[in-house]
């Protein structure tokens, strides 16, 4: 029987720690396998350096942090307006740019020599989307503890098909929309067009006076896809008698995991009142 692993990290895992192009999902034998190389990597319209994360997978029953790092890559960073950036590694396993700057239009190659073989990715970033308006509303629970909903509006251009993933964080941490459980993500497939309101609920150590930073990150389809199927693996509940979810969709050629995105953002802060 195939089942398949995955492990969150380099930057899922590692950085949380710290369009174009063929995509596929990767079937591996658990008993069988040998452990795959890992890139995922990011170039946003946020000014630099951007990182690139690569590691080794690990047992899909048995996850770990500890994901023996890729310390030997050579790692490049295109545009198509003809910029180039080689990056250097400045933690094991981890890469950042150092002159790149994302400019939404443009379309990202990702490049990595790494473990004898050559990786290729690349990745349009979409005009960036703006984030209309964020306001909380207080919600007292049955028990009288008090929580916020947090709303976040935004316009969806009607030219084009979009996707977006959404993030809220606090410095407390009443507030994190993913949390290591799911990804806030939206495809404008129903609603072209439409203003769109997304609505975050905080948790119950929530206080008045909590600052809290939301992000809209506007991505490529395949971004989107990798960030869904990361969400099916997520609600896995990693029993040995139930099938391993596929591994995310990857846009990364020569059998490499993981992910390369470049994608636009905007952000904007609240106080909960």
């Amino acid at each position: 029987m195939m089942r398949t692993v995955y492990v969150l990290g380099p930057v899922v895992g590692l950085l949380s720690v710290l369009g174009s192009g063929c995509q596929k999902v990767v079937s591996i034998d658990l008993n069988q396998s040998n452990p795959q190389v890992v890139i995922e990597g990011e170039v946003t319209s946020n000014q630099g350096p951007y990182l690139v994360a690569m590691g080794m997978t690990g047992d899909y029953f048995t996850p770990s942090l500890n994901f023996p790092p890729i310390t030997n890559a050579i790692v490049t960073i295109n545009d198509d307006a003809g910029n180039q950036d080689t990056l250097r590694m400045i933690y094991p396993g981890l890469y950042a740019t150092s002159t790149l700057q994302g400019v939404p239009g443009r379309t990202y190659l990702l490049h990595v020599n790494a473990q004898g073989k050559s990786f290729d990715a690349i990745s349009p970033m979409p005009v960036r989307v703006l984030i209309d308006s964020v306001y909380t509303q207080p919600y007292h629970e049955f028990d009288g503890d008090l929580t916020y909903y947090i709303y976040v509006m935004f316009h969806d251009p009607a030219a084009t098909q979009n996707w977006y993933r959404l993030d809220v964080h606090s410095a407390t941490g009443a507030v994190d929309s993913s949390g290591g459980r799911r990804f806030i993500l939206y495809s404008d497939r129903l609603a072209n067009g439409l203003e769109t309101t997304f609505r975050i609920r905080t948790l119950r150590r929530s206080q008045p006076g909590d600052s809290v930073m939301v992000r809209l990150y506007t991505i490529d389809k395949a971004t989107y896809d990798y960030f869904r199927t990361v969400n099916d693996i997520l609600g896995s509940d990693r029993s040995p008698t139930s099938l391993a979810p596929a591994n995310p969709n990857t846009n990364i050629s020569n059998g490499s995991l993981g992910y390369f995105a470049a994608y636009a953002v905007d952000s904007a802060g609240i106080v909960l009142r």
